[in-house]
């Protein structure tokens, strides 16, 4: 149940940013390395377990990502 809320208010977060212009991208390699996940604990409680960095900000549009034409990937029957 944790996993579930914890997806849907990420889709929350990205959704606002994306409302607002916002770009977002993630970054998991760092968390790979011991030094740099104690870093991201709870500075207070030296609790939590990072699971991946959001960077988000402004920046130039980048290309769009190419896509099928709608009629080569769905059929409609009646």
């Amino acid at each position: 149940m944790d996993w579930l809320c914890a997806g849907q208010a990420l889709e929350r977060v990205l959704l606002t940013a994306t409302l607002q212009e916002v770009s977002a991208s993630f970054a998991t390699q760092p968390l790979e390395w011991p030094d740099l996940r104690w870093l991201l604990r709870d500075p207070v409680f030296g609790t939590g377990h990072a699971q991946m960095i959001i960077r988000m900000g402004y920046g130039p549009a980048g290309p769009r990502t190419p896509r099928r034409p709608w009629a080569q990937v769905l059929t409609i029957e009646p």
